[in-house]
């Protein structure tokens, strides 16, 4: 953490503007010279860092609900928690014209199109521009390669938001509109239109091999702030599982098996809790405490306030919208309808008020004031992604030890959350590979609930419908749909990226 406020005093110099700098007819600007440079300013426009690029996908999947405004204990409304309620109640009812920002209160919100497009323009200066600086090539290799896994991640987060899934029903990847790539920094008048899907996804994948390699060879990731590549195979395993082709699950698997041979390590969630069984307020994505992670970034949850009210705001009732009772239930199980020691759930995973759940925040603190974010990729969504992809190759090709290995996967994961101090942990036991699909899915919806915004990947790659009922600020309630295989899947490019681009095709509504 110090090197990143060391380095802001050259990104000020440099990165006032990213398309200033740069511009060889400005002899009056300053242009990096050294390795040393273009690291400040990879570090400081093309990592996300503490940027909160996306945060409202979550709110148009089945973890959240609706209560409405409640009312303080003279009946009336409590106004707090008003714009809470203007600011997602479009989303949630699945409002094309909101989505797309035409209409509603929080725009910037969903305007995730262009902080990502931001980012790409960082990556792409990086890319472009760090061969022409003084240093070692080894370094430059490095830059280049976190400068691609960078790219790589973000087109793959604009498409599970903007693209249809590659395998979704009626869909094919050769004629399915994918996304404008723009893989240069040169500037030019020509507005690029949309690739194709398949196109998008070779992109993506090119971009994540190459990165894999030259992170292998050159670079050592100082901390879980910076991707090394461990991060770039765990990255690679979430993108074969999301395309989600028969050869890819092979992939995912060898992928993930890299990441899990050479870091197989687990956070104890019962090493949180203290004498007395006192919860230490820190959370999986602690870098001091957690070992699982690869690679984090973002804002703490607990202090994004657009459609949850921010943590030390609690009041006693439950705000607009909270944790759904499905997503809560799911924790609740076993014969005796509870969460049979399953800490994720008691263990601040979920913040609450008096009135009920309000909302997941995996507080991840360093120091005394300093908060660092919930995004990025850690071994436990790893061991659940080799899980998915060995059940469904044990669904295509019925070999029993892929039925062991994703049982196996699934038990060492659960095990870690479990308080094992006085009962040890039943180990799950299933033999039909549609059973043992079922329950991995309701494993990962668990374990990654709320956090890099898996749910709506997950809605769109198995073609589930999503049924939403709003309450309104008066108590009545209406009833939204996204059907199955949703046109809406692919969202609405935003308006402001639609007015600058004429050869930007939207999505349909």
């Amino acid at each position: 953490m110090k090197k990143i406020f060391i380095y802001l005093l050259p990104v000020c110099l440099l990165a006032t503007s990213c398309k200033k700098f740069l511009e060889e007819t400005s002899p009056d600007e300053i242009r990096p010279s050294s390795v040393e440079d273009m690291t400040a300013f990879m570090h400081s426009d093309a990592y996300p860092y503490t940027t909160a690029l996306e945060w409202f996908s979550d709110m148009l999947t089945d973890d959240v609900k609706s209560n409405g405004l409640p009312k303080n204990t003279n009946g009336t409304i409590n106004t707090t928690y008003i714009p809470f309620q203007e600011n997602g109640k479009g989303i949630f009812g699945f409002d094309p014209l909101e989505l797309e920002g035409t209409t509603g209160t929080v725009a910037t919100a969903v305007d995730a199109w262009k902080n990502y497009y931001n980012k790409i323009k960082g990556c792409n200066i990086v890319i472009d521009y760090t061969p022409k600086v003084d240093g070692l090539d080894t370094k430059k290799m490095a830059l280049r390669g976190q400068a691609l896994f960078l790219r790589g991640y973000y087109y793959l987060k604009l498409a599970q938001l903007y693209c249809l899934p590659y395998r979704g029903a009626g869909v094919n990847p050769e004629t399915a509109p994918g996304l404008p790539l723009i893989l240069t920094m040169q500037v030019s008048d020509e507005h690029v239109a949309r690739h194709t899907l398949r196109r998008t996804f070779d992109q993506i994948e090119t971009d994540l091999l190459e990165a894999a390699q030259l992170l292998k060879d050159n670079f050592v990731a100082p901390s879980t702030f910076r991707v090394g590549h461990l991060t770039a195979y765990a990255m690679l395993a979430r993108f074969y599982l999301y395309r989600g082709l028969d050869a890819d699950m092979d992939k995912a698997i060898e992928y993930a098996g890299l990441v899990i041979s050479e870091r197989p390590q687990l956070t104890s969630l019962k090493n949180y809790i203290g004498t007395g069984n006192v919860v230490s307020m820190t959370g999986i994505y602690d870098p001091q405490r957690s070992v699982e992670v690869l690679w984090q970034y973002g804002s703490n949850p607990n202090s994004l306030a657009t459609f949850y009210p921010a943590a030390n705001s609690f009041s006693n009732l439950n705000p607009p919208f909270t944790v759904s009772d499905e997503l809560r239930n799911s924790f609740f199980i076993g014969p005796d309808n509870n969460n049979m020691g399953d800490l994720r759930y008691t263990l601040n995973f979920f913040k609450y008020t008096l009135g009920g759940v309000q909302y997941p925040a995996r507080t991840s603190k360093i120091g005394l004031n300093i908060t660092a974010g919930d995004k990025g990729i850690r071994t436990g969504e790893v061991y659940i992604i080799r899980s998915e992809a060995l059940t469904r190759r044990f669904l295509r090709t019925a070999q029993d030890a892929d039925r062991i290995q994703a049982l196996k996967d699934i038990n060492d994961l659960r095990e870690s959350r479990y308080d094992t101090r006085n009962t040890a942990y039943t180990p799950v036991d299933i033999s039909t590979g549609d059973a043992l699909l079922t329950y991995v899915l309701e494993e990962r919806r668990r374990e990654l609930s709320f956090e890099e915004n898996t749910r709506w990947a997950d809605i769109k790659r198995l073609g589930l419908s999503v049924t939403h009922i709003l309450v309104d600020a008066e108590g009545d309630t209406k009833q939204f749909v996204l059907p199955a295989n949703s046109p809406l899947y692919a969202l609405p490019i935003p308006a402001t990226a639609i007015g600058r681009n004429n050869n930007l095709i939207p999505n349909p509504r």
